[in-house]
């Protein structure tokens, strides 16, 4: 299962809608009623609904849009400096996210945040995370990636270098929810393509997949 879109009431469409377009959103769908956009990364959709009822502005969902570690800052400035008011500053939170809040429109929360792997993995989370830290994300000439298994830490690039004669760069060690998560983040269409095959990767004896 895969979530497809978000909906959020909107009291002035025409308001709500360039208000999401300045945050970067892409107008897809627009009706007397609704509008819908695709997000500038990942496939889920968010639209809006006009309605006639007072929408909550406490008790109510809330809207969370990740930025890049480098990036949130910088979206937090360019929104101001185009009017937007904020109702809490850019800061590091002790869940180990950093966040701003702002509303749009219509008065719905939102969250602008960067959290990283912490996003889907912090050091709470209820599962166990799934086997050693030995996975390295290799990227290499002509986009062609390979996962190698390897235990010598951030310095297995020495080796991983010898064994791919096309090797530009590598990443890790992982275990495999952070690989994915970062694959997630950084190469939606990667990970959407070879998760599967991944997840069986790391369960296999085998010592490389390359795609």
């Amino acid at each position: 299962m895969r979530l497809n879109q978000v909906t959020a009431a909107a009291s002035d469409l025409d308001a709500s809608i360039a208000f999401y377009q300045l945050l970067g959103l892409k107008l897809i769908v627009k009706s007397p009623h609704y509008a819908r956009f695709e997000l500038p990364r990942g496939e889920a959709t968010f639209s809006l609904h006009i309605t006639n009822t007072p929408i909550p502005r406490e008790n109510a969902p809330q809207i969370y849009f990740e930025c890049s570690d480098v990036g949130l800052e910088a979206e937090v400035e360019r929104l101001k400096r185009a009017g937007v008011a904020f109702e809490s500053e850019l800061a590091q939170k002790s869940w180990l996210w950093r966040e701003a809040w702002l509303r749009d429109p219509a008065g719905n929360a939102i969250c602008l945040y960067h959290a990283g792997d912490n996003r889907r993995h912090p050091p709470w989370r209820v599962d166990a995370s799934s086997g050693a830290a030995n996975l390295h994300l290799v990227i290499r000439e002509g986009e062609l990636w390979a996962i190698a298994k390897h235990d010598g830490g951030a310095e297995a690039w020495r080796e991983l270098q010898d064994r791919f004669s096309d090797f530009k760069t590598s990443l890790g060690p992982y275990d495999l929810d952070n690989l994915l998560a970062v694959m997630e983040f950084e190469w939606l269409d990667l990970f959407l393509a070879h998760e599967e095959k991944i997840r069986a990767f790391a369960k296999s004896g085998d010592q490389t997949l390359e795609f």
